[in-house]
């Protein structure tokens, strides 16, 4: 994007008068369209009352499903939303059958720790073998992870991009194994989706999961699972919720799945968040991943290059090919104090011990603020 695009783009999103913000990879900016977007479903709430439920809140819920599956290439109808991927990744856990003479799970040691908590339990009360494969605490070698995959393997979730270093995995190699053996598995691209390119379908995933939190800008409150067409007959989650009944408003004493992705839907969705989350999603598809994509390997490049320069280690992949948009600096024993430094400085970021401190600059940001940062480091 010019120069001139971004300034414009910046105009978007109030935080950035006040601060430099770097740590969209942890809380996207809040995009300016969205306390007018919330009040509009407090005036359908005033009004309406109990009919805005069927003329207004239910049909957004699905237009924003499709909205934020056309981000991740999935086609209409396979996507639904919810309030969070712990709910989402449990469902999905609570479908696979665990009598089928398959009692493993494999993830790596860079996982997403709330799903590592999530098979926990499963471990604890179905038995269930989890493997967890080493990695080098930066990224997933994905021929180290698929070769663990095997017959016995019931279950693999595996992050798209990792959470503390910003790694892209090579996920299609992973769900490629998986699939040749019979194991299913959900990939999480709430690190990926809204500032990389993704489809869904070439990735061949069963399941897709990820949120608003983060690269989309939405706030907390909606997250989102893809069911891969022809993989919503072979699961039926054992938790599931009224409106993702077959007839939900017929208020059936006997359980019905809906068709497709909307036997997933759950229960009753947060209708003010869906609100707030749709205005980041519109932005997202306005500007384009693919466009995104492009200013972030720049930005990136420029952390990377800039913290080598100033002698600090750099916990994310080099090689801007395997990295995503977010980008972690390790200045050693006094790498928490130089965050806090940073932040009382204006500058945003955060810090996760083991790791460093996390950037994650988005197409609004500029080289010029990746510079601030950089020269703030050692201050």
């Amino acid at each position: 994007m010019t120069a001139d695009e971004v300034e414009r783009w910046r105009e978007r999103f109030p935080i950035l008068a006040r601060c430099t913000y770097l740590i969209n990879n942890s809380l996207g900016a809040m995009p300016d369209t969205v306390p007018a977007s919330l009040r509009q479903f407090t005036d359908a709430w005033a009004t309406e009352g109990v009919e805005a439920w069927a003329a207004r809140w239910l049909p957004e819920v699905r237009r924003i499903a499709d909205l934020v599956g056309s981000l991740i290439g999935a086609p209409p109808g396979t996507t639904v939303v919810h309030q969070n991927v712990a709910t989402l990744a449990s469902m999905v856990l609570s479908s696979l059958p665990l009598d089928a003479g398959r009692d493993r799970v494999v993830v790596t040691d860079l996982e997403w720790p709330g799903h590592r908590y999530l098979l926990s339990g499963y471990q604890r009360r179905h038995g269930l073998h989890v493997e967890v494969v080493p990695t080098d605490g930066v990224e997933v070698d994905a021929a180290r992870l698929a070769a663990a995959i095997d017959e016995r393997t019931l279950f693999v979730p595996i992050s798209q991009v990792v959470y503390r270093s910003g790694a892209i995995t090579d996920v299609a190699t992973v769900c490629a194994r998986a699939r040749e053996v019979g194991a299913v598995t959900m990939v999480d691209g709430y690190h990926a989706a809204g500032h990389m390119l993704v489809d869904v379908g070439a990735i061949g995933c069963d399941f897709y999961v990820g949120g608003s939190v983060k690269w989309l800008c939405g706030g907390p409150g909606v997250s989102y699972l893809h069911v891969r067409p022809g993989t919503a007959h072979r699961f039926v989650p054992v938790e599931v919720g009224w409106l993702g009944h077959e007839r939900p408003f017929a208020f059936s004493d006997a359980w019905e799945t809906a068709d497709g992705a909307m036997g997933w839907l759950g229960g009753t969705p947060s209708i003010p968040s869906v609100y707030a989350a749709r205005e980041g999603y519109r932005i997202v598809a306005e500007v384009g991943p693919d466009r995104i994509r492009a200013t972030s390997l720049a930005l990136t490049a420029r952390l990377v290059e800039g913290a080598l320069e100033r002698g600090a280690s750099v916990r994310t992949p080099l090689d801007p090919g395997r990295r995503a948009g977010a980008v972690t600096i390790d200045l050693g024993p006094e790498t928490e104090a130089a965050s806090r430094r940073l932040i009382d400085a204006g500058i945003i970021v955060d810090y996760r011990a083991g790791a460093g401190i996390r950037v994650g600059a988005h197409f609004f940001n500029t080289l010029q603020e990746c510079d601030a940062l950089l020269d703030a480091l050692r201050a």
